[in-house]
């Protein structure tokens, strides 16, 4: 455990030229998402204007695992949209020949162009977004052993609810909560409600982490902190 949490310290205070942080926040694979598909002003704020402005009081940080994940439900909601995508051109002939409803596929035709809009974007994302987000975070690379034998024994737990990938961010979470104790406030911001369990707030709350569910108010709690509230 020990040597864990040095090996986090140490990464923390290499990222930051030696010192840690007033604020460390932990996020989840969904926050990457909001902020690579556009769909959270908070986490884009959080990113874009606090996470460069307050450079030396706050890192954002996430585990590896996090990376894989964005790369993975990116081509999963892009396939999503290509199946739509699909679907309408299948039936735009069919509706091309129905007398009085001219709109409709005049609508349909121009929500199939919008969604190969979307579809590209969520393409550039792939290539683009993790470049970005390196610069503006720090993704944790080096293995914890640690993390991944607490990870396999969690997701065995039924008490938890958690598959690997969710045990995995668990696991880190509280690590680095008990590795920076005393130094820096660490919070964990997800929007993945299948850490809404006793046991998983109760074990956060004993690792000195804060979790939170709203972006708002993860946003609202480091103004405060940072001293803009």
């Amino acid at each position: 455990m020990d040597k864990t949490l040095r090996t986090i310290r140490e990464e923390v205070r290499k990222n930051r030229e030696g010192n840690i942080p007033l604020i460390t926040l932990v996020v989840d694979t969904n926050i990457l998402a909001y902020y690579g598909w556009k769909r959270d002003d908070n986490v884009r704020y959080l990113f874009n204007t606090l996470a460069i402005d307050d450079y030396d009081d706050l890192l954002i940080i996430a585990p590896k695992v996090s990376k894989i994940e964005f790369k993975a439900i990116t081509k999963q909601e892009r396939t999503a949209w290509l199946d739509l995508k699909a679907a309408i051109e299948s039936k735009l002939k069919d509706i091309s020949r129905y007398e009085g409803f001219e709109n409709l596929y005049l609508s349909l035709n121009e929500s199939r162009t919008e969604i190969h809009n979307l579809i590209s974007s969520l393409d550039r994302s792939l290539h683009e977004v993790l470049e970005i987000l390196s610069n503006l975070m720090l993704f944790f690379e080096i293995e914890l052993p640690l993390q991944d034998s607490m990870a396999f024994y969690i997701s065995k737990d039924p008490d938890y609810g958690l598959v690997f990938e969710d045990a995995l961010v668990f696991s880190f979470v509280k690590l680095v909560g008990k590795a920076l104790d005393g130094e820096s406030k660490v919070l964990f911001l997800t929007k993945d409600s299948d850490f809404d369990v006793d046991i998983v707030q109760e074990e956060l709350r004993a690792a000195n982490v804060a979790i939170y569910f709203n972006s708002g108010e993860c946003l609202q709690r480091i103004e405060e902190e940072l001293g803009r509230g």
